[in-house]
């Protein structure tokens, strides 16, 4: 008797997905396996650090502010402070104590200094040291700038939150923001920021993880070598970034300017307006250490050829000094008088620490030989000795 044969079974369709399944789950695991042992070696033999982002919440009136009371740490290490106000500092009372010369400064990141290694040495911070040692009496230099601020911003700043501080003076430092607009308002005139400047959560999520923080610094390199090719081949005539920039974009700066000083005038209160530091010089060009990448990045963020992105950073300084000239400011050159090297600047336009103490000096040195500061100071010292007794 012969034996019986059984035919072969039909595979299953089931089990043949059940197995392709588990294959592909063993790959995810595997594949999520080796991103974080990999994210956990280099936090611990190369970490890369990186700078957190400020929290904003909208205000209704300008641009937005910080939210209050959050501490933010740079990728220096530093520690940035948001007061109540949701500006970076201490906490400020409403009204000065008698004896107190109060000062509120304006502006945009440049005022803010997020590139310093402290909240006390930003350049306000260090001009309330430089004046409390000059004036041997209690000296309060309120930051009220934040990134992103441009000198429409400031002068809303002033009227609805500044002037509630009663200070004595306002200074206002301003301008790179505001060529940030000329080429948007050429096309635009109608156009202003009302967007709350928070990141998406993914990109919180980047980073914190090394890995997207290498990616992002990867990604970033090879736009700026891209970006420095591009700038040198912009000054040709006919290319759109090296056009003038227009009169009428001027004509709305220095209307911001005059606006602010005005206002300030107004309630009483002597206005100091700053011209912008920064490195946007001919002798920049070529020189080594990174100085042609920063200005391809500053042409790229202005859609200005190196040419057009000089003229116009002249023209503000121009329109920042005939506009304290004739509008009953103390005028301080802080382009001409901080020098423009990386001595003094971590980029193209924001200060280091010790660029902070040369504009700081600039300021204290400007307001000193003012009759009309020497004025303000010798009304607040005699508030000490008119203060009725507690």
């Amino acid at each position: 008797m012969s034996e019986a044969t059984t035919p072969n079974k039909p595979p299953s369709s089931t089990g043949g997905w059940r197995r392709w399944a588990k294959r592909l789950a063993l790959l995810i695991f595997a594949l999520v396996a080796a991103i974080g042992l990999t994210e956990a070696a280099l936090w611990v033999v190369a970490p890369v650090p990186f700078d957190e982002w400020m929290v904003y919440v909208p205000d209704g009136r300008i641009r937005a502010r910080a939210e209050p009371n959050q501490v933010i740490h740079t990728a220096d290490g530093a520690a940035v402070r948001i007061n109540s106000l949701g500006f970076r500092g201490p906490e400020y009372s409403w009204t000065p104590a008698p004896g107190t010369l109060r000062i509120a400064a304006f502006g945009g990141s440049s005022t803010f200094c997020w590139q310093n290694s402290s909240d006390e040495t930003t350049w306000p911070a260090r001009l309330q040291h430089d004046l409390s040692e000059a004036l041997h009496m209690p000296v309060e230099v309120i930051n009220l700038g934040l990134p992103g601020f441009d000198a429409t911003q400031s002068k809303t700043n002033y009227m609805f939150l500044g002037r509630a501080l009663h200070p004595d003076v306002v200074i206002e430092y301003d301008g790179w923001n505001d060529m940030k607009y000329f080429r948007m308002l050429e096309r635009a005139p109608d156009t202003f920021t009302r967007w709350v400047p928070n990141k998406p959560w993914w990109q919180k999520l980047a980073r914190s993880t090394q890995i997207g923080r290498r990616a992002r610094n990867a990604v970033w390199n090879m736009t700026l070598r891209k970006l420095e090719v591009r700038f040198s081949s912009l000054e040709k005539e006919g290319i759109a970034e090296n056009q003038p920039i227009k009169p009428a974009a001027f004509q709305w700066a220095r209307k911001n300017y005059e606006d602010f000083a005005l206002l300030a005038r107004t309630d009483g209160v002597l206005p100091v307006l700053v011209s912008q530091g920064h490195i946007i010089d001919p002798a920049n060009r070529g020189r080594k250490g990174g100085y042609d990448e920063s200005l391809a990045e500053a042409g790229d963020m202005l859609d200005m050829s190196f040419p057009v992105l000089y003229q116009s950073a002249q023209e503000m300084n121009h329109i920042v000094k005939d506009v304290a000239a004739k509008g009953g400011a103390v005028f301080v050159d802080g382009y001409a008088g901080v020098p423009h090297d990386f001595d003094h600047y971590k980029d193209s336009v924001h200060f280091n620490d010790k660029g902070s103490d040369a504009l700081a000096r600039l300021i204290t040195d400007a307001l000193l030989a003012d009759p009309r500061f020497q004025q303000i100071v010798l009304r607040v010292r005699q508030q000490t000795t008119s203060a009725p007794a507690r």
